[in-house]
């Protein structure tokens, strides 16, 4: 089978030298591209991104990996906020995690206004291998990645690579409070 991710420490450098030589978008006081009235992207690291699921026990959450250069995550992103409306009242929370460089992040605010992102979303901070393997021992660094957490902060899926609607909702669907 033809995997059609990256790895993200192979593309770790190409971006980097692909970024140096173009310019920056303009960025406000805040940090978003003109005109975008998305929230603010918040650093995280991976204690960060831990605090984060164990703070939402209770709810089942879905953390997605993703950059705004990774085409299968651009590709992805409508079924993952698609799942995020469906789910959201039956105890669900998408968590949103841009691997982006800081340069740009402003590419990513215009990725996520675009997509009507209306919720706190995070922007991976700290050395790639130890936020990869941290996160999800099985985890190549390949983008997108996608891990599922039970109500209780068990993991209970993987994915790596493109993941659809489909997919998500069958391992979702029967963790989550029952539909009333």
């Amino acid at each position: 089978m033809m995997r059609s991710f990256l790895p993200l420490t192979a593309v770790v450098l190409l971006v980097s030298l692909f970024m140096s030589s173009c310019g920056r978008a303009p960025v406000d006081r805040i940090g978003h591209p003109d005109g975008q009235s998305v929230p603010e992207i918040q650093p995280v690291t991976l204690a960060d991104l831990e605090r984060q699921i164990e703070s939402r026990q209770g709810r089942v959450v879905l953390v997605n990996v993703w950059a705004t250069w990774c085409v299968p995550c651009r590709e992805e992103f409508p079924d993952l906020l698609r799942v995020r409306r469906d789910f959201a009242p039956r105890g669900f929370d998408l968590v949103l995690v841009s691997a982006d460089f800081e340069s740009q992040l402003p590419q990513a605010y215009t990725f996520l206004g675009e997509q009507g992102v209306d919720f706190e979303t995070y922007h991976k901070r700290g050395r790639d291998q130890e936020f990869i393997e941290g996160l999800e021992p099985r985890w190549s660094g390949a983008l997108p990645a996608t891990i599922l957490f039970a109500a209780d902060g068990a993991r209970e899926e993987f994915w790596e690579g493109k993941v659809t609607y489909e997919q998500l909702a069958r391992r979702i669907e029967p963790l989550l409070i029952p539909a009333t």
